[in-house]
């Protein structure tokens, strides 16, 4: 079983919830997620910041398919 993190969901349709993640073989959490991946709807999807480094603390912010 591989270790979880609890990372902060800020905007879009999620905002201000948590998102419980695996972290791969190296510790880090996904890049990104999908709105359904934790259970809202929206067009868009959420990347991780900082998207390289040691990490954490970890945030996922919202980024609109509209860019």
């Amino acid at each position: 079983m591989r270790d979880v993190a609890d990372v902060p969901v800020v905007g879009g349709p999620a905002d201000g919830r948590t998102a419980t993640v695996e972290l791969d073989d190296l510790g880090q959490p996904p890049a990104e997620l999908h709105p359904g991946e934790i259970d809202v709807d929206g067009d868009g999807l959420y990347v991780r910041a900082p998207v390289v480094g040691a990490g954490p603390p970890w945030t996922y912010r919202w980024r609109s398919a509209a860019r």
